[in-house]
């Protein structure tokens, strides 16, 4: 059996034309590989599957290596970009705004942190991805030494910022431009007089279903909910008033159930070029999803903006199919400028061994 698929003779048999075909092809096939492998398709390119994740295209002689949509990116360019506590520091020496904070490496120093810095605080692991580990708006005591042993599972420190005021944003960057935006906002239920916290979940979650990408980050009642819910004197057995929004998590990773609204067109000039140079911050980085907190109410435009995370495997089926607002074919940016740079490089090659 010929595990090469060419495009040219294909094509139209194999891109998908409804969310069903899409979700047939997930089966075996994660989601942000096979929107690029697509466009590589239709390119000319040949694709081969080497896994779920991963796959090879050859373009003109030259064999592409994708791993999920990273194609590029130096391993020490994503390493660096795997620690968050390196990251920080690498974008503060590059002048790009981060949150007021730092590494504590014992409870204590925490505790001083937030006595120096107020509340409410954010309190990450060095290392890790998808929100696990962070717990966000923490304030009192007993919450701050749960926090600590939750992003200190490795015993190295954890990473302690200020919470910041504002809307959050996830800005895709590829080759120095962005060519995605999404508005992040975090779990939450609206009342309709009549259903429980749990039934507007499970609601919810027959719609997230019927998403190919929130349909692998479906809102799970776990502790954390629990807990948040409890605080707000709730339970998944209250009853909502109509029209009454709450939130079930503080963080609005689309992982833990956050929602996805397209503001590409929207979001402003300045604050992609914030995202722009977070990423130039990282040498070798090529591709990164730039979390970015936007205070719209600020005083001062200079503080309105601060970074708080690059993603260096983001998904990018979110800006394929958001929830709400306009789709963006991320996948052509990411293939079509990984096709030219691999080209770029092979010509560099043959020049070098004409000399």
């Amino acid at each position: 059996m010929n595990l090469w698929t060419n495009a040219r003779g294909s094509l139209m048999n194999r891109v998908p034309e409804s969310h069903d075909e899409i979700f047939k092809l997930m089966k075996t096939q994660a989601l942000g590989p096979l929107l690029i492998a697509r466009e590589a398709e239709g390119d000319g390119a040949e694709v081969k599957w080497l896994s779920r994740y991963m796959f090879v295209a050859r373009w003109d002689d030259i064999d592409i290596l994708f791993h999920d949509s990273r194609s590029l990116d130096t391993t020490v360019a994503a390493t660096f970009a795997g620690r968050k506590d390196l990251t920080r520091l690498l974008l503060q020496q590059a002048g790009v705004p981060v949150a007021p904070g730092g590494v504590a490496k014992s409870l204590s120093k925490v505790e001083a942190m937030q006595k120096a810095m107020g509340s409410p605080l954010v309190i990450k692991p060095k290392t890790g991805t998808k929100g696990y580990g962070i717990s966000v708006g923490v304030q009192e005591p007993a919450e701050l030494k749960r926090a600590f042993r939750r992003a200190n599972k490795s015993e190295s420190g954890v990473l302690v910022e200020r919470k910041m005021p504002g809307i959050e944003y996830r800005v895709l960057v590829v080759g120095g431009a962005v060519v995605g935006a999404l508005g992040k906002e975090a779990a939450h239920v609206v009342g309709d007089g009549r259903s429980s916290i749990a039934e507007l979940i499970d609601a919810k979650n027959i719609e997230r279903a019927k998403n190919p990408h929130l349909s692998t980050r479906l809102i799970k009642v776990r502790k954390h909910i629990r807990t948040n819910l409890e605080r707000q004197q709730l339970s998944v057995e209250s009853v909502l008033a109509e029209g009454r929004k709450v939130y079930l998590r503080h963080e609005a990773n689309f992982s833990a159930g956050g929602e996805t609204l397209d503001v590409t067109d929207e979001l402003p000039e300045s604050i992609k070029a914030i995202t722009v140079a977070a990423v130039a911050a990282i040498p070798g980085l090529e591709l990164a999803g730039v979390d970015i907190m936007l205070d719209p109410d600020a005083d001062d435009a200079a503080k309105a903006a601060c970074v708080l995370e690059i993603n260096t495997n983001p998904g990018i089926g979110g800006h394929h199919f958001p929830a709400v607002g306009q789709p963006r074919n991320v996948a052509r940016a990411i293939w079509r400028h990984t096709r030219a740079m691999m080209t770029a490089r092979q010509a560099w090659r043959e020049g070098l061994m004409k000399r």
